[in-house]
């Protein structure tokens, strides 16, 4: 290859090369910007929980309250007592069962929303992968191209004997 052909060929891979780095700070930035809005989506979801949770807590204290007021006077030994025992019973069972079916929606949405993010970062991670490779390769053939110049210029240099 001709001096000027290896010049002409070395600029065209300093700007592949340049390309290829310019991507790879885009998928690094991505991928960043992935992390954050996950651990935002996360936040979010515990506090909605929370809030949830708050909620459900709540309703069970103030059936519990109703329940105590309702039975202050009743003797221990008395089918009312039984069945104030069993209201107490139920309410907590109710608590479970919201708390339960809290959970799932939010996991259910956790998991989709954590799901979408989980694959874009996947392709990205593959793009990253591949960028690199062909970052590596146009880097080798710069150095190649580096040394065929040079013995380009020796070998077309006068010889003095």
């Amino acid at each position: 290859m001709g001096w000027v052909t290896i010049s002409l060929r070395k600029m065209a891979l300093k700007q592949r090369e340049s390309n290829l780095q310019y991507r790879l700070m885009q998928i690094s930035q991505e991928r960043q910007s992935l992390a954050n809005q996950s651990q935002y989506t996360q936040r979010y979801i515990n506090a909605m929980k929370n809030q949830q949770y708050s909620g459900i807590t709540n309703s069970y204290m103030d059936a519990v309250q109703q329940l105590q007021n309702e039975s202050a006077n009743l003797d221990p030994t008395s089918k009312e007592w039984t069945a104030y025992q069993t209201a107490l019973d139920q309410a907590s069972l109710v608590q479970s069962r919201q708390q339960m079916a809290a959970d799932s929606i939010f996991q259910g949405y956790e998991d989709s929303l954590m799901g979408d993010v989980n694959r874009r970062d996947q392709q990205l991670e593959a793009e990253q992968t591949q960028i690199e490779t062909q970052l590596k390769a146009a880097q080798a053939e710069l150095e190649s191209l580096d040394q065929a110049m040079d013995d380009s210029i020796k070998n077309s240099a006068i010889k003095l004997s």
